[in-house]
C-alpha cells in the first residue's frame, strides 16, 4: 500500500528534522553530491549545444541563447557566468552539424551518470536495495534524463516565446493578463514537476503514490534557490577565489555551484524518503494494532 509523504505520523517537527539530518549524513548526501557536480560539469556545454540546436529548429536559438546566458548571469557569481559565456561563444562559433550530434551525445551520457548517482541515493534514502537489472537501470536513468531535459527545455520555450505569445494577444484581452500572470509559474511547475518524476521513478520501490508536489520536491527547488543566491551573495562581499586560485577561480566556482545544487537536489530526495518511511512504519503500526480486535 502507498503511503503519504505530507503526513507526520504523530512525530514532531523537530524529530523530522533531527531524522533527515542523520539521514543525509548516514547517506553520504555531501560526497555524492559531488560526484552529481562532476557529472554536471561534464553535461553542461555539450547540454546548452543541444538546447540551443533545439531550439534553431523552431528559429529561436538567439533569444534562447540570450535567456539561457542570462539566467546564468541571474543565478550564478559574475566569473562563472561568464566564463559559461565565453566558452558558449568559442565552441559555437566554431561549431557544425557534427559538433551538435556529439554534444548531445555527451550531454545524454553525462547526465546519465549523474542519474545513477541520483538513484543510488533515493534507494539508500528509502532504504531499498537496487534489484533491476543492469539494463533496467541505465534505461530508467536514460528516461528520467531525456524527461526532465525535455522539461527544461519546454520551460525554457515557454520563456522564450512568452513575449511573442503576449505581443500576439491584444491589450487588455483576458488571455494575455492570465498569461502574463501565468508564464513564470508555469515554467516554476515544469521545474517541480521534473523534481516529482525524478523522486517517483528513480528510487526501487514497488508501490508508488504519485504526487505533483512533494515535501521533497519543494525542498530541492527552495534548497536550490537559496544556495544560488547565498552564493552569488557571498562572492560578492567575501570572493577570495580569485586570490587562491587565479583564473581557475571561475571553475572552483562553476563546480562549488554544482556541488551545493547536488545537495539540494539529493537532499529533496531524502526528505520524501523519510516523511514515507515514518508514514510506512505507522501504516504498519496501525495494522497491527488493529489484527487483534478483527480477531477477537
Amino acid at each position: 500500500m502507498a503511503t503519504n509523504a505530507f503526513t507526520l505520523s504523530g512525530v514532531s517537527w523537530k524529530e523530522v528534522a533531527k531524522r533527515i539530518w542523520a539521514e543525509i549524513l548516514e547517506d553520504d548526501v555531501f560526497g555524492r553530491a559531488a560526484q552529481l557536480a562532476y557529472y554536471f560539469f561534464l553535461a553542461l556545454i555539450p547540454f546548452l549545444i543541444s538546447v540551443i540546436a533545439s531550439l534553431s529548429v523552431l528559429g529561436a536559438a538567439d533569444r534562447g541563447r540570450a535567456l539561457l546566458l542570462q539566467f546564468f548571469a541571474d543565478a550564478l557569481p559574475p566569473s562563472a557566468s561568464e566564463l559559461i559565456d565565453m566558452t558558449f561563444n568559442q565552441i559555437i562559433h566554431s561549431s557544425g552539424p557534427l559538433k551538435m550530434s556529439f554534444g548531445i551525445l555527451a550531454s545524454l551520457w553525462s547526465a546519465s551518470m549523474g542519474m545513477n548517482a541520483i538513484m543510488d541515493t533515493l534507494n539508500a534514502a528509502y532504504k531499498v536495495k537496487e534489484t533491476r537489472s543492469m539494463l533496467k537501470q541505465y534505461a530508467v536513468a536514460t528516461g528520467l534524463t531525456v524527461g526532465i531535459a525535455l522539461l527544461l527545455v519546454i520551460s525554457l520555450v515557454i520563456v522564450v516565446f512568452g513575449d511573442t505569445i503576449l505581443n500576439a494577444l491584444s491589450p487588455g484581452n483576458i488571455l494575455a493578463v492570465i498569461w502574463k500572470i501565468a508564464q513564470w509559474p508555469l515554467a516554476l511547475a515544469l521545474i517541480l514537476l521534473a523534481f516529482a518524476i525524478m523522486y517517483y521513478f528513480a528510487p526501487n520501490l514497488r508501490h508508488r503514490q504519485w504526487h505533483l508536489v512533494t515535501p521533497g520536491s519543494v525542498c530541492g527547488v527552495v534548497l536550490w534557490l537559496i544556495v544560488s543566491f547565498g552564493l552569488r551573495i557571498y562572492l560578492h562581499f567575501f570572493s577570495t577565489y580569485s586570490v587562491g586560485y587565479g583564473s581557475l577561480g571561475a571553475v572552483i566556482v562553476l563546480l562549488l555551484w554544482f556541488y551545493l545544487s547536488g545537495i539540494a537536489v539529493l537532499s529533496g530526495a531524502v526528505v520524501n524518503g523519510v516523511l514515507e518511511n515514518l508514514a510506512g512504519t505507522a501504516e504498519l503500526a496501525r495494522r497491527r494494532d488493529a489484527t487483534p480486535s478483527k480477531a477477537a
